[in-house]
């Protein structure tokens, strides 16, 4: 490999060890993946290896059979059996699936409790196996990524043992979460929505990057249509209308029934969870990143040509974003369009255009222009820049 990469994964693996970033197991195991990420795409073996010191370092401190007969406690000095740890060392399925973890909806909570105070259902029908040990399934919160994680682990299993069960299994999981952890629109929807801390507002990119992990292995058709469906509708919810005008980023909640883009948390979290719904919508082939109506988000600024110079326009205030690419579309010589959303809250839109003055829809202006493309955008900071797709 020949890219800049190689010298970002050279120079991560020389400035940390195996236990950068977090004191806790589930921390460890994360950069267990990366690193088998990294060597997958540069095979060094220095990135493997490395992954195999925190497998090892794992398997001999983490695991105990003194608190519900075994699993991965959360952390070194917390004997607490969580969800997310023991999803990331699902080389030991048969406890997990015996554990209780997985509750009577087909949905994974928290942890479990090592008190005797509540009995659980588990996803088999059965009292928690591990009751008479002391530990039941805390009914804790059923975080979305506690729900994709395991897909991959499971799908994983199936393609190493056979063993269909393991998918059924898995698409149970999907299903329950597309119904129950979602808006009325069926747009992902994580449980602490609209109050999530930095690291909650990744969980739902970790989702929906697992079930396009998934979808490859399965066999049954309308299950995949499903899940691809699923991950368009949620790509074009957030590409659409989710994208704050004035700075760029995307919102943590993904359903446009809500609030403003602006008004709702937007972050490198929430912008990082949206590119892995933009990235899992891509790789299962149902969807090119572009609006239904063939906009695509050319970048931030106003559009302009390589000498930034501007086309004539048809220009108005006080316009909705919805509204500029509604009359932009309706203009069949319209080339490309912006929107501004200024920090006073007055929004602008210019709609780029070969058409001339005498098509001006009403209501709007004309301007007129030097030249007649679109190539790029001006960077200016509360103003986006669509491109027609042709």
């Amino acid at each position: 490999m020949d890219s800049p990469l190689r010298s970002v994964f050279h120079q991560t693996y020389m400035n940390t060890d195996m236990f950068v970033g977090g004191d806790c197991f589930d921390d460890y195991q994360w950069w267990l993946l990366g690193w088998l990420q990294v060597y997958s795409v540069e095979p060094n073996l220095d990135y493997l290896y490395r992954a195999a010191d925190i497998y090892d370092f794992v398997t001999v401190n983490a695991w105990n059979d003194t608190i519900c007969r075994g699993g991965i406690q959360w952390c070194p000095k917390n004997a607490y059996k969580n969800a997310i740890t023991n999803e990331l060392f699902l080389v030991k399925w048969q406890w997990f699936e015996a554990s209780g973890l997985i509750n009577g909806y087909n949905l994974i909570n928290d942890g479990l409790s090592s008190t005797t105070e509540t009995i659980s259902t588990s996803h088999k029908e059965n009292v928690n196996h591990f009751q008479d040990a002391s530990c039941v399934n805390n009914n804790g919160i059923t975080w979305t990524y506690n729900q994709g994680v395991i897909l991959t682990g499971l799908a994983l299993l199936y393609n190493s043992t056979g063993n269909a069960t393991l998918l059924d299994i898995a698409q149970k999981i999907a299903d329950a979460t597309i119904q129950r952890l979602t808006y009325s629109d069926l747009i992902l929807k994580e449980p602490c929505e609209p109050n999530c801390d930095t690291d909650q507002q990744l969980f739902k990119g970790i989702f929906v990057r697992h079930l396009a992990y998934l979808i490859p292995y399965l066999t049954d058709a309308a299950h995949i249509q499903q899940y691809k469906s699923f991950l368009e509708q949620n790509a074009e919810s957030v590409w659409t209308s989710r994208q704050c005008e004035r700075d760029g980023l995307y919102s943590l909640i993904w359903s446009n029934q809500s609030s403003a883009s602006c008004n709702t948390s937007h972050n490198s979290s929430t912008t990082s969870a949206a590119w892995d719904l933009f990235v899992s919508s891509a790789k299962t082939k149902s969807l090119s990143i572009k609006s239904p109506s063939n906009w695509t988000y050319l970048g931030l600024g106003n559009c302009a040509d390589d000498k930034n110079a501007s086309m004539p326009n048809f220009n108005k205030m006080n316009v909705t974003k919805i509204e500029c690419r509604t009359t932009a579309e309706q203009d069949t010589g319209a080339v490309a369009y912006d929107h501004q959303f200024g920090c006073n809250g007055i929004q602008y839109c210019r709609i780029r255009t070969s058409s001339g003055p005498h098509q001006t829809p009403q209501g709007w202006s004309y301007e007129n222009g030097t030249t007649k493309t679109v190539t790029r955008s001006n960077k200016f900071p509360v103003t986006s820049c669509f491109l027609r797709v042709v």
